[in-house]
């Protein structure tokens, strides 16, 4: 098999993520949400919310030197709030210029206060970014949309997943749920999860691109979630994602979702495989995403 030789390097895909609306009551109320969120949110986010407890936390002390009265803080101007601000930032850093000292009981307990607040707060800011530097990812891409058409002539369903690394991850497996609500014979609500098999679901190297394929029958509950009416869908696909990252020496997951409106019907997707004439092949990430309604019953060959 020739060498391969991207196209394009990937471009970053925006996932629309699928999230179900819970409502807990207070005894069930769960433990350290605010540290996870602030594991997984973004790094604008994150930093965001950093600086804006820095900035608030040194108005406050602040508005609390200056409640001590002028005096307070030698070689500041009487009620001047910038002027506490700016000492307020050099106590929180312990950076200590000397040009403006405290000066009574008050001011140097707020003082006392303030450097041990710099200290825990600069050291919990280092270890949440710490963690979330070392956090692993896999990096992993998925399709926007799965699309349904004919493949050696049988209805299958199909979807991407791309490896937005160079480094490789093995032993990767992938699989594929469908998510259905459904109603007992005592009108109960509850929700069915049903594996539905994939063509391939492991692969010993993930370095490039998977097509992942799954052969739909008369039978398969998919194919009636599909036949059901847009306004009567309560379903959606689950893929999961693990593997073993070689560079980060560490297992990784992903997870999508692919919702009724993500599945394209009588579709196919574009090749981005092509063969050079030395037998070597170029993968054109430009097309990950493109597909076209399916007109012929037999698709050209992917490579998967």
């Amino acid at each position: 098999m020739g060498d391969f030789h991207f196209g394009r390097r990937p471009t970053r895909i925006n996932l629309e993520d699928y999230r179900a609306t819970l409502t807990r009551s207070s005894l069930a109320r769960p433990e350290n949400d605010f540290y996870h969120w602030l594991l997984g949110t973004s790094w604008t986010k994150f930093l965001l919310l950093v600086i804006c407890v820095y900035l608030g936390t040194n108005f406050l002390f602040a508005l609390a030197y200056l409640a001590c009265g002028p005096g307070a803080i030698t070689n500041t101007e009487p009620g001047a709030l910038i002027d506490v601000f700016y000492f307020s930032v050099q106590t929180m850093a312990t950076i200590g210029y000397g040009q403006m000292t405290p000066v009574g009981h008050w001011p140097n307990s707020i003082v006392t206060f303030e450097a041990f607040f710099g200290i825990v707060y600069s050291a919990l800011t280092t270890g949440l970014a710490f963690a979330r530097f070392t956090r692993p990812t896999a990096g992993v891409h998925f399709s926007k949309v799965a699309v349904v058409g004919s493949h050696d002539g049988i209805k299958t369903l199909k979807f991407r997943v791309a490896n937005g690394r160079s480094s490789h991850i093995v032993e990767a497996q992938l699989r594929l749920w469908l998510i259905a609500e459904s109603m007992t014979a005592e009108g109960e609500r509850y929700r069915r999860s049903v594996e539905l098999p994939l063509h391939r679901s492991e692969s010993p190297v993930f370095s490039l691109t998977w097509t992942a394929m799954y052969s739909l029958d008369e039978d398969s509950l998919l194919t009636k979630c599909l036949a059901q009416e847009a306004s009567n869908q309560q379903w959606h696909l689950l893929v999961t994602f693990t593997g073993y990252h070689e560079s980060l020496a560490n297992q990784v997951y992903a997870r999508h979702v692919y919702l009724p409106k993500d599945v394209k019907q009588n579709a196919t997707f574009v090749d981005i495989v092509t063969v050079l004439p030395d037998g070597g092949r170029v993968i054109d990430l430009a097309n990950f995403e493109k597909w076209v309604p399916n007109t012929s019953d037999k698709l050209a060959g992917e490579f998967l």
